[in-house]
């Protein structure tokens, strides 16, 4: 009888570990909805120069891409031959990572009506200005499986997510909002996905919409708006340049967002009047978005709309680039809006979320900010 069992004991254990290659290397080499993806890394945060290699160090086993993937990405290398940016050498300016929260209401301020949508509407909306001290203190968490590899079904609510990685990395989260859902949006299941410093996965979009303008974080504290390869359409902003995977890993890119469009260039309203993210065209809506005013400094930018206490459609693109822009925003870009648009900081020793009486949408992933 003691055989036997340690025969079963050894069975499931070889099932078990046969099952994890498998997943592996479906996920390797087939990846989810036929995309080749990678296993997220577990603590990228305390060596990033380690965590982002140059592209001529060779792969590891774990990361190594399919032949798909190859063939994307020497497609995407072809086009876009670019001598390596010029990093911006100066260290942070701050000794320490700091976050205000405001949230502003036609009740508590408004003296410009800022508060009121295009309709005349009183809308509540919420910023984050963030200054941080290292790169490594404005991270994102994407939502994994049992396997540690990402997908359409991997999903969790903001507020659990915050609580996940406090306890997985031992930090206090100072704010967090939604991010791009790279993996959950029917139109993002294709698009570079870069988190952490980790390429997880590289195959690029092919259009003409607006919205295949990325946004890049670099590891000196800047950020860029680009295109990737595929992208054929008429780009709002001539300047903005195409950049492939191996372009941003080996110039050191911390995080890359993918769903757009780009609402601020270069210190100008690039977003039109009537441009959205859905079409036909909507009025307005909730609405999350990044700000770049400067290296490690930035705005996180969440309205409120469609929903009670304001009765508001919430929103347009442009609006919510006005609204950076006044903020002194030099760039910003539209991250998932919608029903996704979720918030929470930690201000005046309590907790601020958005929506704060109902239970948010489970999302794929956020950005969030420590000081660790």
């Amino acid at each position: 009888m003691k055989n036997k069992a340690l025969i079963i004991v050894g069975v499931a254990y070889a099932v078990a570990i046969a099952s994890l290659a498998t997943t592996n290397l479906l996920h390797n080499f087939f990846g989810i909805n036929g995309v080749a993806e990678h296993k997220v890394n577990d603590d990228p945060f305390s060596n990033f120069e380690d965590s982002t290699p140059p592209s001529s160090s060779k792969p590891s086993a774990s990361s190594k891409p399919s032949s798909s993937s190859k063939a994307s990405e020497q497609a995407s290398n072809s086009t876009n031959e670019l001598p390596d940016r010029v990093a911006n050498t100066d260290p942070s300016p701050y000794t320490e990572t700091t976050l205000t929260y405001t949230r502003y209401n036609t009740q508590t301020y408004d003296p410009d009506n800022e508060a009121l949508d295009s309709h005349g509407n009183p809308i509540t909306f919420y910023t984050l200005e963030v200054k941080i001290k290292k790169i490594t203190d404005f991270r994102t968490n994407q939502v994994t499986d049992a396997n540690g590899y990402p997908g359409d079904n991997c999903l969790n609510t903001l507020f659990n997510q915050v609580s996940d990685v406090e306890k997985k990395y031992n930090v206090d989260v100072m704010g967090a909002i939604n991010g791009d859902s790279s993996y959950n949006n029917l139109d993002h299941r294709l698009g570079y996905v870069l988190r952490n410093g980790q390429l997880l996965r590289s195959q690029y979009r092919t259009g003409v919409d607006s919205v295949f303008e990325d946004l890049v974080l670099w590891n000196d504290g800047t950020m860029s708006a680009y295109t990737e390869p595929g992208f054929t359409g008429t780009r709002r902003n001539a300047s903005i340049p195409t950049y492939s995977t191996d372009y941003l890993t080996r110039n050191k890119a911390w995080q890359v967002w993918t769903f757009g469009p780009t609402l601020i260039d270069n210190g100008a309203i690039v977003v039109s009047d009537d441009e959205d993210v859905a079409s036909p065209h909507q009025s307005g809506n909730q609405r999350t978005a990044i700000g770049y005013i400067g290296p490690y400094h930035y705005i996180f930018f969440v309205s409120q709309g469609r929903s009670k206490p304001d009765k508001s459609d919430g929103f347009s693109l442009q609006e919510v680039a006005t609204k950076l822009l006044a903020r002194g925003c030099t760039l910003a870009y539209n991250l998932d809006g919608g029903d996704s648009s979720t918030l929470y900081a930690i201000w005046d020793n309590s907790t601020k979320k958005f929506p704060s009486k109902t239970s948010p949408r489970r999302i794929g992933d956020m950005v969030y900010v420590v000081d660790a």
